[in-house]
């Protein structure tokens, strides 16, 4: 077996110096021969000059006509090849492809269309797919080539059949293709020539077939613009008027075509297509006297291919529908909260449309492996304890049902790896989501969100669970999809009866309770603790930052004078304890501790002295979190944007002044910094003398 690659070319130098080198690379390798002729029409780039030096081992014909098919034709009738390949100049295929295609080029295959992917990733790394397998429709009086069912929805298939291919890119058996007379050149300069082509292929009962693992790559529109380009349009409409009536033939279709045709009121349209209808009209009458199959057939099958791959990807079409909206729903409430100018809305929401198409064809997934779940977890440490208790308390419930594999996704995967659960298959950043085919992809922050899912490899109980959560979402959309103000669930909706530990189980299956069930490991306790000479004494850490993440000031802050008052009733009330000043060592320092590690500590380290600590005293944070998952023992907790009944633990002294009517957590963008009120009396009110007396009544010390 030979291959034959024919390129069209018109202007496309600067296409091929890119592109021609991957399909030379792939020749090469490839386990049979592979020739590559280049036609070069109408071109004024220098590429007859310039190509034949750059690629010596490329063959390149001048076109004397002008147009995609006779260029294609010419390039055929130049060549040796059993098969034939045919690629535009703004195609990157990789090494395998030749050898990948080879298992399709059998004697009984007419055509095989590939599944072409955009030739650029997405900023999230994903390549997408622009070709799959093409079904046939009718609409408006046209019959309708480019709706395509993509790879992650193809049902299990010996062999997939497909009704049309991209010209960009597929392969045609010569014998076949001699039969046909090759592409019709009335077609030129281009646009259907290859439909035309393989739909006369199809109508006489050749088989056409479908690749889902040549994935060549493709500029979209590198060459010719489409989209943009008026004289292209002009040509659709054009090309598609005479290919019905060269190749369609049933009465119904006709009439409904000829109706289109009248009501078009383009004088334009109608006097250069009618001009060569008796071209046509004599092309038709040997069409029609060679098909085995009706148009109404090739219909028929189309639409019952469809059906029977819709069965297998309908829940997962239904969920990236939801997920769009939702999506779009979510940022059109941003934006009226954010923005007073209505173009100033709608501009975003245009580039918001934009992004919604990204939960296309977002998860993949096959019933004969483990399913493979991917947990993406958002914000600080804090959230990263109560995301990582919901993750174990899911694979707890649901492992033992099925064989499964669980990523989890986040966005500092330093921090995340420290804490770690065995049972964890990888960690991952967010946007690597796309890149990995996922069977489940649910997002925590509070209350879980399913981003995606193939249910028909779950076990009923995993399909109800993630019914339930459908559900809730659905109840309570406005608020899951606001970010970041979803936040504000938290205090103003169900403080009065829902923990934060408890928000992961809002549809009340994991059995979540104040006691985490990962295991938090601790490592080397004795030398950290010697390292910072606190081996054999009782101490106190104290820490007064907006987290893990090092803010300066919040509004979740008590006032630094009020800390260094308290350190130093602290001093004088128990002198027997050192106090320890940890942190990650941004802002101003207390001053008047024992001791400053701030800064000056890993996150395994903090964890020991955290652990080891007689009391912690903070702010709510991350490392009131951590010390509980720790089991580590009390801490005495400042609150004032937030709320102790949500985020309070039993052990703990959670200190708050009750002075302001709300918990103002995400009421604004700028809550952290910005107190509603203009004073944050919230925090001041909460004096160093009612920590003290808290502390002494709590008989810690």
């Amino acid at each position: 077996m030979k291959i034959a690659v024919v390129i069209p070319s018109k202007n496309g130098l600067h296409h091929m110096k890119e592109c021609l080198p991957t399909v030379l690379a792939a020749a090469k390798k490839s386990t049979v021969p592979v020739s590559v002729t280049v036609v070069v029409g109408d071109s004024t780039d220098g590429s007859m000059q310039e190509a034949p030096v750059l690629f010596p081992q490329v063959k390149f014909l001048e076109n004397p006509k002008h147009g995609a098919s006779s260029a294609r034709n010419l390039g055929v009738s130049d060549s040796q090849g059993e098969w034939l390949c045919f690629l535009d100049n703004d195609v990157f295929v990789d090494e395998d492809f030749f050898n990948t295609a080879q298992k399709y080029l059998r004697p009984d295959v007419f055509c095989v269309a590939c599944a072409g992917y955009c030739a650029y990733p997405k900023k999230a790394g994903a390549w997408e797919q622009l070709d799959g397998v093409k079904l046939l429709g009718w609409k408006k009086g046209f019959p309708r080539f480019t709706h395509n069912i993509y790879n992650e929805f193809l049902p299990e298939m010996v062999e997939y059949p497909s009704w049309g291919v991209q010209g960009a890119y597929f392969f045609c058996q010569r014998s076949y293709f001699d039969l046909l007379g090759g592409f019709d050149e009335n077609l030129d300069p281009y646009m259907l020539e290859e439909t035309d082509l393989v739909y006369r292929g199809l109508k006489r009962g050749w088989k056409v077939i479908y690749a889902p693992d040549t994935k060549p790559r493709h500029k979209c529109g590198g060459t010719i613009n489409s989209k943009k380009n008026k004289f292209t349009q002009f040509l659709s409409k054009r090309n598609r008027t005479w290919f019905v009536w060269k190749n369609v033939h049933d009465t119904s279709l006709c009439l409904a075509h000829w109706l289109r045709f009248i009501l078009s009121f383009s004088p334009r349209l109608w006097k250069e297509c009618l001009k060569e209808y008796a071209v046509f009209y004599q092309a038709a009458l040997h069409e029609k006297s060679a098909r085995k199959k009706t148009d109404l057939e090739l219909l028929e099958e189309s639409n019952k291919f469809e059906q029977f791959a819709k069965k297998n990807a309908d829940l997962q079409l239904q969920l990236d529908t939801k997920a769009q909206l939702d999506f779009l729903q979510g940022r059109l409430l941003c934006y009226s909260y954010k923005y007073s100018s209505g173009w100033k809305i709608a501009l975003h929401m245009l580039g918001a449309s934009v992004s919604s198409l990204k939960f296309h064809r977002s998860v993949s997934g096959t019933s004969s492996q483990p399913i493979k779940i991917c947990m993406e977890l958002e914000g600080g440490l804090g959230d990263l304890m109560f995301g990582l208790n919901y993750v174990c308390a899911f694979y707890k419930k649901f492992a033992p049902l099925s064989p499964m594999t669980v990523d989890i996704a986040f966005h500092n995967l330093n921090m995340l790896n420290v804490f770690l659960p065995p049972f964890v298959h990888k960690v991952i950043l967010p946007k690597e989501i796309k890149n990995c085919s996922y069977d489940l992809v649910i997002n925590v922050i509070r209350c879980p969100v399913v981003k995606g899912a193939k249910t028909y490899v779950f076990p009923k109980l995993l399909r109800t669970y993630i019914s339930k959560l459908l559900n809730f979402e659905k109840e309570h959309k406005g608020l899951l999809l606001l970010t970041p103000y979803k936040d504000t669930i938290t205090n103003n909706v169900f403080s009065s009866s829902v923990k934060r530990w408890h928000q992961a189980d809002m549809v009340e299956e994991l059995n979540l309770t104040e006691n985490f069930l990962f295991p938090v490991s601790v490592k080397n306790e004795e030398e950290i603790l010697g390292k910072f000479g606190l081996i054999s004494k009782k101490f106190i850490t104290i820490n007064r930052e907006g987290g893990l993440a090092g803010q300066s000031d919040t509004t979740k802050l008590w006032p630094l004078k009020y800390y260094r008052k308290l350190i130093a009733d602290l001093k004088e009330t128990a002198p027997q304890y050192q106090i320890i000043e940890v942190g990650c060592g941004k802002g101003e320092r207390l001053g008047n501790a024992d001791k400053n590690l701030a800064g000056k500590t890993s996150l395994e380290e903090i964890k020991v002295i955290l652990k080891h600590a007689l009391l912690h005293i903070d702010s709510e944070g991350g490392l009131v979190h951590l010390r509980h998952a720790l089991k580590g023992g009390a801490s005495c907790v400042f609150y004032g944007p937030t709320s102790p009944q949500v985020y309070g633990y039993s052990e703990n002294i959670s200190l708050c002044s009750n002075v302001c009517p709300i918990y103002c957590e995400c009421y604004s963008r700028t809550w952290q910094k910005k107190c509603l009120r203009g004073k944050r009396i919230c925090m001041e009110s909460i004096t160093p003398q009612y920590a003290l007396d808290k502390i002494i009544e709590a008989k810690l010390l």
